[in-house]
Order: structure tokens, then C-alpha cells, then sequence
């Protein structure tokens, strides 16, 4: 792997991760887009990010193609679709693949936006206001070509999906969310946090990842919409199935308390997040406050 904090990391067989860093502090190595050739040769990108860095990735991209014949979208979260618009109009004829109950929002993502302001604040305005999809791109709810497999895998978002490709020689599976967010530390320990925001589905979320328990081959690599690959797909979303039940065991006896309060608790009761000490000082300031808002998805 080689890059920069808000460049382009290639993973070997033409598979990149495009960083795309957000302007408040530790909003890096946290959102990315996806870039690869399908064994058709069509170039795929996943998951476009918000709009504010569509310029940055545009740039990006033009250091690794010159056109872009499908967009899949993990789910439609600003951070990872806020930006679909700006992106399709950068590039005509490209498609996009998305689940079906995606539609209506990218066409008319007033009710996401404001749905996102609520939640989010400060975070959404930062990642900008998605425009509608035009008519002209056409969205799609499986891949023409069959060569994409498509699972519905909801929990963290109602149109969450995820995806498993064949490119470069190897199997590509993109798992969004669906798995949590995972950050590799220096002492090779892991990071492994549930994304849980409001409205989370946590018997979705459980069957999702029973689902891709069953159907992992076991010989994918797994690409994390934040952050990263694994080697070991069927292992990390084992580790996912646990922590999730984890955060149940050790929130729930804390349900009166503040968020905050609950998040300082897990940070040393978690095994797999109490060497918070490894990560750098913005990446954990914004670790907790995204674990604060995954604690209020659980709380409700």
C-alpha cells in the first residue's frame, strides 16, 4: 500500500482506495472512495463521498482514468453518496447501481439532507448538500451484466448493500458499513467499531452480517467503506458479530447515563478499543464523537 493522507493508496491489482479528507480535525483515514477495473473492463468506482470533496476526487481519479462506467453505492449516507450528482456530471453515461429504496433520495435528496442536518449538525453542512440525480443517470438495481453480486444487508442504513466483484485476479468484497469501521494501529492491534447511528435496525444489522457470514467464500478481500482491506473476511466479520453483541452488554446497564459518559466507559471496558492510547489525538476526538452518535443509535 502506498500514499498520503489525501491521496490515492494502491492496493496491488489495480485496486485503489482514494482518500478524501474532510476539513475539521481527524476527518482522515475515515471516508474513501473505491477504484477499479471489473473483468470487463468497466472502471468502477464505489462510494463517490460527500460533496464537498467531489473536486478532490475528481483530481484523483484523472491521475488513474479518464472515464468512470459505473458508480455503486454501498447506501446513500452524505458521506458516502452526498456527492453522486456533482460526480455524474463530471462523467456522462456513467451508470449507477444503489438499492432500490435509495431512488427517490438521490433524485430528491431534500428529506435525506435535512434527516442528515438533524443528526449530524455541524458534520453534514461540512460534508455539503447533496443536488438530485438527474433523469439523464440511469440507476440500477442489479448489475446488467451479472458479473456484480448484490446483497441486501441493512441494519445501518434501510438501503445498505453490499457487493462481490471479480477484478484484478481476485475477489473484491465491498461491505460498506455492514461489518463496522475497523483502523489498523502501528502495534497491528485493531480498531473495530459498530456504526450504529440512529435509526439503527439492530435486528437488521444482526442478520446482515449472519448473511454475509454464510456467503463469504472466505478468499475475499474485504474493502471497508471506512477504512481499508482484510485479508480475512470471514474473521472480521466474526469480530464484528461480537463487538456489535458487546456494545448491547455493556451499553444497556448504562442506558440512563449521558452518550458520553457511555463512550468513556467503553473506552476501557472495550478489549478491542481500549488501546485508544495508539491512535493519533484528532482520529480519537473524532472516534468519540461518532461513537457518542452509535450509542444513541442503540439507546434507540
Amino acid at each position: 500500500m502506498t500514499g498520503q493522507d489525501g491521496l490515492t493508496f494502491d492496493f496491488g491489482g489495480g485496486l485503489f482506495l482514494i482518500d478524501l479528507p474532510q476539513s475539521a480535525p481527524g476527518f482522515r483515514r475515515f471516508i474513501s472512495s473505491w477504484f477499479f477495473q471489473d473483468t470487463a473492463g468497466r472502471r468502477i468506482l464505489v462510494d463517490p463521498g460527500p460533496a464537498g470533496t467531489i473536486p478532490l476526487l475528481l483530481k484523483e481519479l484523472k491521475k488513474l482514468t479518464e472515464g468512470v462506467d459505473l458508480v455503486l453505492l454501498t447506501h446513500i449516507h452524505l458521506d458516502h453518496a452526498g456527492g453522486l450528482a456533482d460526480f455524474c456530471a463530471r462523467y456522462p453515461g456513467v451508470q449507477v447501481l444503489a438499492h432500490p429504496r435509495a431512488f427517490r433520495h438521490l433524485r430528491e435528496p431534500q428529506k435525506l439532507w435535512d434527516a442528515s442536518v438533524r443528526t449530524l449538525g455541524d458534520i453534514a453542512l461540512m460534508y455539503g448538500e447533496p443536488a438530485p440525480l438527474p433523469p439523464s443517470v440511469p440507476l440500477l438495481e442489479q448489475d446488467p451484466d451479472g458479473l456484480i453480486e448484490v446483497f441486501l444487508t441493512p441494519g445501518h442504513a434501510p438501503h445498505h448493500i453490499s457487493l462481490r466483484v471479480q477484478a484484478g485476479g481476485r475477489t473484491l468484497f465491498f461491505a460498506g458499513e455492514a461489518a463496522g469501521m475497523v483502523l489498523p494501529l502501528k502495534d497491528d492491534s485493531l480498531w473495530l467499531r459498530p456504526t450504529t447511528p440512529p435509526r439503527f435496525d439492530a435486528e437488521a444489522a444482526r442478520s446482515s452480517l449472519s448473511l454475509l457470514a454464510s456467503v463469504l467464500r472466505g478468499d475475499e478481500l474485504l474493502c471497508y467503506a471506512h477504512w481499508g482491506t482484510s485479508e480475512g473476511p470471514r474473521e472480521r466479520v466474526e469480530q464484528a458479530q461480537e463487538q456489535l453483541e458487546r456494545w448491547f452488554r455493556l451499553i444497556m446497564p448504562l442506558r440512563d447515563r449521558a452518550p458520553e459518559e457511555i463512550v468513556e466507559y467503553l473506552l476501557t471496558h472495550d478489549p478491542l478499543l481500549r488501546q485508544s492510547g495508539a491512535l493519533p489525538p484528532d482520529l480519537l476526538e473524532r472516534e468519540r464523537r461518532f461513537m457518542a452518535n452509535s450509542v444513541r443509535g442503540m439507546l434507540g
